[in-house]
């Protein structure tokens, strides 16, 4: 059974629909652009750190090209050799650059690739951790409680349930509002982006394995989409619907 009006309820729900997918709540963390940012800046102090040393001691280096080394020799130097690239035509000559680049030019080269390298990993890794943590959440997700809609009456709901006992870990929020799911996981919950009038969206909050459902919409037309979704889903999960007017209670 198709209801009157669902096309255009779907249409409004689209415009602020991102893609549906899964958000787990996690620790507050800095964002990938801000820790790349801070990597980057570390990798910075490292190399002028470098600089001023190799600059220091310029006397004790030879530059193969006019027998001197400036400042920008001795960037020059430290950047082809924290990169490991080394074209030989500046070298350390004297004793004490000799044992500079082994004690300290060395270990800071180590520093700087842990650095370049554990932000590449970090980013080709963030991915796959993500992927392990949703296929985990999927297996152990049980008798669990959905909740369509973060708004006010979406977040009266949860802290009932959860003043009964029920735990953060057993909340699934559903809502079209990217901006709201972020708001859920920054509170502990899991989100589900999307549009929960559609079997697709409700399946990814795994509604067929839940306990009961809460439905919060700001429309009335869609909370009975969103019942006789969920109810097709799951024949036994508890049903609780709110409404806006009283003559749309009995259709509920």
């Amino acid at each position: 059974m198709k209801l009157p009006g669902h096309d255009a309820i779907a249409r409004q729900a689209g415009e602020h629909l991102v893609t549906h997918r899964v958000k787990l709540p996690r620790k507050l963390v800095d964002r990938p652009i801000r820790q790349v940012g801070k990597r980057l800046a570390m990798a910075l102090l490292v190399l002028l750190g470098t600089v001023l040393i190799v600059y220091a001691d310029h006397g004790g280096y030879h530059d193969n090209a006019d027998d001197s080394v400036d400042f920008l020799d001795a960037a020059y130097y430290s950047t082809v050799t924290l990169s490991t690239t080394g074209y030989g035509d500046i070298t350390p000559v004297s004793d004490s650059a000799r044992l500079t680049n082994i004690l300290v030019i060395t270990p800071l080269r180590v520093l700087f690739l842990i650095i370049l390298v554990g932000t590449t990993l970090e980013v080709l890794t963030e991915r796959t951790r993500e992927e392990w943590r949703l296929s985990r959440w999927r297996s152990t997700l049980r008798d669990h409680t959905v909740v369509v809609g973060f708004g006010t009456k979406g977040r009266s709901a949860i802290q009932t349930v959860l003043a009964t006992g029920l735990k953060k870990q057993q909340v699934v929020v559903v809502d079209p509002s990217a901006k709201a799911i972020d708001a859920a996981t920054a509170e502990g919950y899991a989100g589900v982006v999307g549009d929960a009038t559609r079997s697709d969206v409700l399946k990814r909050a795994e509604l067929q394995r839940a306990r009961q459902i809460i439905i919060a919409t700001q429309r009335d037309d869609t909370a009975v989409l969103v019942a006789l979704t969920a109810r097709q889903l799951n024949r036994a999960a508890k049903i609780v619907a709110a409404v806006r007017e009283e003559e749309n209670a009995p259709l509920l």
